[in-house]
């Protein structure tokens, strides 16, 4: 049987480990003068590559902190409408995805923060809703766009010091894993309709 309220908690836990290591990486990174920094991740170095673990729990400054977590928050509670394993898997596909593509094409610069799954979910979602055209999908759709309409500036090399191709290439990431996931469940949903009496 499906415990909900179990449900949620997971997904909680999900969200409240991702805080916990940040705030975690952020401590310790202030006070050893930015030690961890060299943890970010740096395209095309493959002494970097394994930086795809660490680099997104990594942030400049208090703001940059919580900005990030708290759109990460709120954008993860959409993707848990869902469930937990699908939130992980969302997670996990963008923050993978991304990392690599940004290796591969960014900046030879280091790239922190969680901006790069922020806009991993983002781009899921937006386009997840538009797949499935279920009612629930295309209200948080529609209310992502609403809310983080901004966001869509942060793909575009307006500041060089924004990870902007953190942005893009995990918006993209999260496109393609809303499309894929979208048609996958409406395929489903179709399935269910169409062995209804």
């Amino acid at each position: 049987m499906f415990d909900l309220k179990k449900e949620w908690r997971d997904i909680f836990l999900v969200i409240l480990l991702f805080w916990g290591l940040s705030f975690t990486a952020f401590v310790i990174n202030h006070i050893s003068n930015g030690a961890l920094n060299s943890y970010g991740l740096l395209p095309r170095h493959v002494s970097h590559l394994s930086n795809i673990a660490f680099y997104p729990f990594i942030h400049g400054t208090w703001s940059h902190l919580i900005f990030n977590l708290t759109s990460f928050t709120l954008l993860a509670l959409g993707v848990g409408v869902n469930g937990v394993a699908r939130l992980i898997n969302v997670i996990l596909l963008c923050w993978l995805f991304g990392s690599i593509s940004v290796w591969l094409f960014g900046r030879i610069s280091y790239h922190v923060g969680l901006s790069g799954i922020i806009y991993g979910i983002w781009g899921y979602l937006l386009i997840y809703g538009l797949v499935l055209r279920s009612i629930m999908s295309l209200i948080i759709t529609f209310l992502v766009l609403v809310y983080f309409s901004s966001m869509i500036w942060g793909v575009f090399p307006f500041n060089y010091l924004v990870s902007f191709e953190s942005h893009l290439f995990g918006a993209i990431a999260g496109g393609f894993i809303g499309y894929f996931l979208g048609k996958k469940d409406r395929e489903k949903l179709n399935c269910h309709y169409d062995q209804k009496p």
